[in-house]
């Protein structure tokens, strides 16, 4: 399994591109998350049009920003040229998350059953589903999930505002198994829909966890959890 980062800034942060990551799982290729200055980045880095599937958490135009675009290069700068894969979680909560993508693209697509095709998660092993909703901010629809391939686990929070969801589940997980947790935080005590970075320490006794979705330039002296940021091995580059 292959785990690396496209951006990892919040909304504001356009030095460190929205966060998003590229994640290679069981000889399938995932976009997470589609910002909006992923589709530049991918670009950048030569990868755009190449995933097999795409996946969201949720609707915030940091997580989403550039979807539309990214599916029109896979209609008409891929060749041969593709229809997109929009991953979805089963169930009602997924069910609904697709009427909201769909309705999104219909914007600008006008037509997205025409660029787009919506399958299940469940169609690639080892990816495990989080319904974080209204852990963010109340009645949205949000998600985290899980990579499992071998004998690694990797969690992948999403925006969430309570910590706690990420670290009872990983409880639930097999103790025979390498589990990182790549968790979005923030440096601002105010903050109600993202994990305050100093919730999030008291957990780093039992897993090893890094921050994303935030600048490092804003970091405080006393923060103790490494930053995918300062990680090079965690970019894609």
């Amino acid at each position: 399994m292959k785990f690396r980062f496209i951006g990892t800034g919040g909304a504001f942060d356009f030095e460190q591109g929205n966060s998003a990551a590229w994640v290679e799982l069981h000889g399938k290729k995932i976009l997470l998350d589609c910002g909006h200055t992923v589709y530049r980045s991918m670009r950048q880095l030569g990868i755009a049009g190449q995933m097999d599937y795409i996946l969201l958490t949720h609707f915030h135009d940091d997580h989403v920003g550039s979807l539309s675009t990214t599916i029109l290069h896979q209609k008409h700068l891929k060749k041969p040229a593709a229809r997109a894969k929009i991953m979805i979680p089963p169930g009602e909560t997924g069910a609904r998350f697709q009427q909201q993508i769909y309705d999104y693209l219909a914007h600008s697509l006008i037509h997205p059953e025409n660029y787009v095709d919506f399958v299940s998660t469940d169609e690639v092993p080892g990816l495990h589903v989080l319904d974080t909703s209204g852990k963010h901010v109340p009645e949205m629809i949000t998600f985290g999930f899980g990579f499992e391939e071998e004998n690694e686990i990797i969690l992948f929070s999403g925006d969430l505002g309570d910590p706690n969801l990420i670290f009872s589940y990983a409880e639930s997980l097999p103790k025979n198994k390498k589990i990182r947790i790549f968790h979005e935080l923030s440096f601002w005590p105010a903050s109600v829909v993202h994990s305050y970075y100093i919730d999030l320490e008291p957990h780093l006794n039992n897993w090893e966890i890094y921050g994303y979705h935030c600048n490092p330039t804003f970091a405080p002296a006393d923060l103790a959890i490494p930053l995918v940021a300062n990680h090079p091995e965690f970019l894609f580059q």
